[in-house]
């Protein structure tokens, strides 16, 4: 039976009490609090989020000691985070927000990813099917650990955008701010995983299985999904990866999921998507998306040159 757009939402508001009820069963006991770390809050200019950062990074360090792993993944992310943080400030200042609703973008894209490190830490991966959603983790995070309690007019739009920033689409009835929020998270985020990509992938292999999401550097493997979405121009779908190249293609399909103007003038600029797509194979199953994206890249240039 299809549901219109309020019992969708309806639906959606169910399941996600639903997964909270789960979490705080099964999940929630397994997380650490961190003691001694200070309440973060507004400081100064409406646009300053330092003291949100200075905790989040001393979460990560935290969170970093309890882990029996190897931390460079875990490092990986909060340099992550950083980037996400400045290409949100960027998109925000392009799209002349209002101070509040920039402010609340600032504030998602520094807790976009704080549920990596507990992910890490509990399950060794950064694969959510391996795991759990990190966005849902992530915005019952932020409720345990408190830091939005000193920015309750914002608390509501950034906790959702924690939650639904990783989402492969958002549901139709989110509030305006909440959809502004969320949309400038998910460009921001894809904007920078661009950049840890091309830098990760622009250096001899092997690579960290971590940060490839384990899918093997096999030139002979290739994903028909992968391909046929990126003709279609639309975003594929991690769940269809099935080696690098795939990876590589699906990041450059991120170039039709982008919402704002100023985003897709920034993946112009950065040139990160430029260079994964040009190392995909210029012949063979690869060969017409390629083609079509490099062609996608060369418009968007021209017209932030223009």
């Amino acid at each position: 039976m299809r549901r219109n757009g309020a019992e969708r939402g309806l639906h959606s508001g169910i399941v996600w009490l639903y997964v909270r009820s789960m979490l705080a069963s099964e999940i929630e006991s397994r997380l650490l609090r961190p003691a001694g770390l200070p309440q973060p809050g507004p400081s100064g200019h409406i646009l300053d989020v330092d003291a949100h950062v200075a905790w989040l990074r001393q979460y990560a360090a935290a969170v970093e000691s309890a882990c029996e792993g190897d931390p460079e993944p875990l490092r990986i992310k909060t340099a992550h985070v950083l980037g996400v943080l400045g290409n949100a400030n960027a998109i925000a200042a392009e799209e002349r927000f209002f101070p509040p609703l920039a402010r609340a973008c600032l504030l998602a894209a520094v807790y976009h990813d704080v549920a990596r490190y507990e992910q890490y830490r509990l399950w060794h991966t950064f694969r959510d099917r391996d795991s759990m959603s990190h966005g849902e983790l992530g915005a019952v995070l932020v409720g345990m650990l408190g830091v939005l309690e000193r920015e309750p007019q914002l608390a509501r739009a950034v906790t959702e955008a924690v939650r639904l920033h990783n989402a492969y689409a958002l549901p139709e009835t989110l509030p305006a701010d909440v959809r502004a929020v969320t949309q400038t998270v998910r460009d921001a985020d894809k904007l920078d995983i661009m950049r840890v990509m091309d830098a990760h992938l622009s250096r001899p292999g092997p690579y960290s299985p971590t940060v490839v999401l384990s899918r093997p550097d096999d030139p002979s493997l290739f994903s028909d999904k992968v391909i046929q979405a990126c003709l279609e121009r639309r975003a594929a779908s991690y769940d269809d990866l099935a080696s690098v190249n795939d990876f590589r293609l699906l990041l450059g399909t991120w170039i039709y999921g982008l919402h704002y103007k100023a985003s897709r003038r920034l993946l112009a600029r950065q040139g990160h998507c430029r260079r994964l797509v040009e190392a995909l194979p210029a012949d063979g199953p690869y060969r017409e998306a390629r083609t079509q994206l490099l062609e996608e890249l060369a418009s968007l240039e021209a017209q932030d040159k223009g």
